[in-house]
């Protein structure tokens, strides 16, 4: 795994599955209640192996977890309550409001909302984003964008000499 803290971001390579879910191991580190995680990327980029790796980290059972396309929330128990939507199927931002989602925001949970960039004008300004872009095999170039706390204590806890 390569880190790079940038101004205002951390950029990541990924090599495998393998860091893909020290990477959702480390976001759980780091999150809080009412944190929301914009996930953006293509269909296979690994957003929803991303979600799974931080809600496992967070204590929810891993045979609970599935992905939210057809059921567009998941409610998970852990440490901390994930909430994990899917606005891929939605035909419009107007549809994703319609499900309710600014009520999970300060729900006390950490909100994992796939292909957000589809819904992005109805995130918390404070939201955070995980932009993947997929590369040949397992090979993810990732880039966060958090505040920069988090964002400093993630790339620490990804590789100390960050």
């Amino acid at each position: 795994m390569n880190v790079r803290r940038e101004a205002a971001a951390v950029i990541l390579e990924l090599d495998d599955e393998a860091e893909t879910e020290a990477l959702g191991r480390a976001l759980a580190e780091v999150v809080a209640a009412d944190v929301v995680v914009g996930l953006v990327g293509p269909l296979g980029a690994g957003k929803t192996r991303l979600s799974r790796a931080v809600a496992e980290a967070l204590g929810v059972d891993p045979a609970a977890i599935a992905s939210p396309t057809f059921v567009l929330i998941h409610e998970y128990d852990g440490r901390i309550p994930v909430f994990h939507f899917d606005a891929y199927r939605l035909p419009s931002p107007a549809a994703f409001e319609d499900l309710g989602p600014a009520d999970y925001w300060s729900a006390g949970g950490v909100c994992l909302v796939e292909w957000a960039d589809r819904v992005a004008d109805s995130l918390p300004p404070d939201t955070w984003w995980v932009r993947i872009d997929p590369g040949a095999g397992a090979r993810r170039s990732i880039r966060i964008e958090a505040p920069g706390e988090p964002l400093d204590r993630l790339a620490r806890t990804l590789d100390p000499r960050a």
